[in-house]
């Protein structure tokens, strides 16, 4: 409200012009009335609105004026006219987005809750905060441990500004409220720099080595390999949510890995045996024995119900032969160059082929009941120069 006192001086009055919205109200002798209404008005809308800041609209003025002899006024009048007319406004601060006014608030602490509820869409909690402590210490970035993020930008590209205004007090929006505006009715961009730290491993890697106590083909692992841990400083550009680049600009090794060692081996294979058998199968049991069976002379030893049906060289040698036989199915035959020969048969499947060399304990293929078969079995025999014998001669269960 503003008014313009002006002491009476001798021989004149003072009466007082009431202006409202830019209109002439009309003029009273005593301005006391006049703030006594607006006092009035003002206090009933405080009972409603115990949160703002009220005061009369700003267009309200009174202006005193010293006349020689005042005219005749209907105050009366003037002052229920002033009583209908006169609003009561808060005192807000007005959001305004490129120049247009979106939202009223109630002081310059709500437009500033307002903005931070916008990067809040953004951000979280926790990141707004640690950047918005950044901005008023200047202490620069704190050191980010794995799993953290930090923002190190964030910009409203859009003209977002506030000023000192009034407003009917039913128009004063929440910084919540002003923020669903800004995001809901107008098309605002936020862009964001972040920085994270993770921790990834580190991938071993296989050395291999030559080693002349293994044989050709052979290889065992001499040192297991482990990852490793790195801890990852990435960079990130996001606007309006969306993650448009993620790049690594930083990164340090924590746990070093251990690399994977393998040794090869160089050692010639044995083409002759040593003449010392082992027994051919993973486990099982002598399910019949050389001899009379059936009428027939049967030539060498069944062996059944292995604990793994892998069939193994029982001595190095050479392969001769590997395939079908009408009676022996699936077979294998082994010339240990040194008189001896073994022979595999029923096998379910080979895995040698005939030139290869084969070490003692070697898998040449899996047990099965290929042939003439009554069953899952191995049927083994062992030939010295020629002349069929007892394996059991040779081997043991």
């Amino acid at each position: 409200m503003h008014t313009n006192p002006a002491a009476a001086e001798d021989g004149f009055e003072t009466i007082y012009h009431i202006y409202n919205d830019g209109n002439y109200v009309g003029a009273v002798n005593e301005g006391e009335k006049v703030e006594e209404l607006a006092a009035a008005k003002l206090a009933l809308a405080e009972e409603d609105f115990t949160e703002l800041d009220l005061e009369p609209d700003e267009s309200f003025s009174m202006i005193a004026e010293q006349v020689f002899e005042p005219s005749e006024n209907n105050e009366q009048e003037v002052l229920e006219k002033l009583d209908q007319e006169l609003d009561i406004k808060a005192a807000s601060f007005a959001l305004t987005l490129d120049g247009e006014v979106i939202a009223q608030l109630k002081d310059r602490s709500a437009y500033d809750a307002t903005i931070r509820e916008l990067l809040l869409a953004y951000a979280s909690p926790e990141e707004l905060d640690q950047w918005e402590e950044n901005k008023r210490t200047g202490n620069g970035l704190p050191e980010l441990e794995a799993g953290q993020t930090q923002i190190t930008a964030i910009n409203i590209e859009d003209s977002i500004s506030g000023t000192r205004d009034q407003a009917d007090p039913e128009t004063i929006s929440t910084p919540e409220e002003a923020a669903e505006i800004l995001l809901a009715a107008k098309d605002i961009t936020v862009s964001v720099e972040k920085q994270q730290k993770e921790e990834e491993n580190v991938k071993f890697e296989t050395v291999e080595k030559e080693d002349k106590n293994l044989f050709i083909g052979e290889s065992e692992v001499e040192q297991k390999g482990k990852d490793g841990e790195k801890q990852v400083l990435y960079k990130m550009i996001e606007k309006d949510g969306e993650q448009l680049e993620r790049e690594a600009v930083g990164e340090a090794v924590t746990v070093e890995p251990v690399e994977k060692i393998v040794l090869n081996g160089t050692k010639e294979l044995p083409s002759i045996g040593t003449g010392e058998f082992v027994w051919p199968a993973q486990g099982g049991y002598i399910s019949s024995k050389k001899g009379p069976r059936w009428g027939k002379q049967h030539q060498g030893i069944d062996i059944a119900q292995p604990d793994d049906f892998a069939i193994l060289a029982s001595d190095h040698g050479v392969v001769k032969t590997a395939g079908m036989h009408n009676t022996f199915g699936n077979h294998v035959i082994i010339d240990h160059n040194n008189g001896f020969e073994t022979i595999y048969a029923h096998l379910d499947s080979i895995d040698v082929k005939v030139g290869d060399k084969l070490t003692q304990g070697t898998k040449l293929g899996v047990m099965g009941t290929t042939g003439r078969s009554t069953g899952i079995h191995l049927h083994f025999e062992i030939h010295e120069n020629g002349v069929n014998k007892d394996p059991l001669n040779y081997i043991s269960e």
